[in-house]
């Protein structure tokens, strides 16, 4: 059964419980209608950027016959291998119904038989907390998924919470995301700028629009596309190989990452100054970066400021600033 028919069922019954409705079939219609009428539209949001499915990094398979175990890109940036493999170590040792602590999945609630499954999805889950007189620090939370239910990704803690009361599944009220209505509200327009430091050009994107699940969503997410973090002030920006940026005589096109898809496409080419172009063609590449809405003053990026990088060094260190060194094909 697919994803979302599985959730409207879920839904449904989730329906019949608080109502006394008797007919599966009555409660689905009803829920459809929901759905038609927009009272759920908060709930199906996507931001403009990113992909709707993470790239897998390797899969690993503990025996030749066994169980496979996918893993998104962004959860091994966060974890490291050897992290994923004691994962993996921990599935197929409780991995059974009859373990005294067996592994359930995120978005079914049903035990998964991981020596019995053929694939399995290992994710996790950003939750921020913050102890009684301390500071606030992020937990990494593993989530395990059915093949059926979802696949591996980075989740923020309200992510993975709307995700679950989408599927009809009880979750805790305080860790769902504020509600927000989109319905006939134009979108700010996302803000780039491109600026010319020694070395390689720069080009920033900004989304206009603050990130429905705030600044660990947008993290979130941007693992999930397989885009690194980036402290500059601790580190040079890395090659990400997988990535590149299309140009043509009009400008620069889109931003896309191989094997996965297009990752952002402006409604109009981008069209940076044309020293920006020679020097982008000259090194055959250019440094992206991206960060949150708000990272920069809208100020700043209106004047095209080249010192708006210095606004990113504190971003960065927060674990807020993405991006690398992308080849720019399409200019020879």
């Amino acid at each position: 059964m697919g994803e979302k028919n599985q959730a409207l069922r879920n839904a449904a019954r989730k329906h019949m419980e608080e109502t006394g409705e008797t007919s599966l079939q009555a409660a689905m219609q009803h829920v459809r209608r929901e759905h038609q009428q927009g009272q759920h539209a908060d709930d199906d949001h996507q931001e403009r950027m990113g992909f709707e499915e993470a790239p897998y990094g390797d899969g690993y398979r503990p025996r030749v016959t066994g169980t496979g175990y996918y893993v998104a890109w962004g959860v091994e940036e966060l974890l490291g291998l050897d992290q994923v493999q004691q994962l993996v170590q921990h599935a197929e040792k409780y991995g059974r119904p009859d373990a005294p602590d067996p592994i359930t999945c995120h978005l079914c609630d049903r035990v998964i038989g991981v020596t019995r499954e053929e694939v399995v999805h290992v994710g996790i889950a950003l939750r921020e907390v913050q102890p009684l007189g301390a500071a606030k620090t992020e937990l990494q939370l593993p989530v395990w998924t059915h093949d059926q239910c979802a696949h591996t990704r980075v989740w923020s803690w309200s992510q993975l919470a709307l995700e679950r009361r989408r599927r009809g599944l009880p979750v805790d009220e305080a860790d769902l995301p504020p509600k927000e209505r989109r319905r006939g509200r134009t979108p700010v327009e996302d803000y780039y700028v491109f600026t010319m430091p020694e070395g390689l050009p720069v080009f920033y994107l900004q989304p206009g629009d603050a990130h429905r699940h705030g600044p660990l969503g947008y993290r979130a997410d941007r693992l999930s596309d397989g885009l690194p973090a980036l402290d500059l002030s601790r580190e040079e920006p890395r090659d990400i190989e997988e990535w590149s940026i299309a140009a043509d005589r009009t400008g620069l096109l889109h931003i896309e990452r191989q094997g996965t898809g297009r990752w952002y496409q402006p409604p109009t080419p981008w069209a940076p100054p044309a020293e920006w172009l020679a020097a982008a063609h000259y090194h055959q590449g250019a440094i992206v970066l991206t960060a949150p809405a708000g990272s920069v003053p809208t100020q700043k990026l209106d004047a095209g400021a080249s010192s708006n990088l210095v606004d990113l060094l504190a971003v960065g260190r927060n674990d807020l600033l993405f991006g690398g060194v992308m080849t720019v094909t399409g200019l020879a």
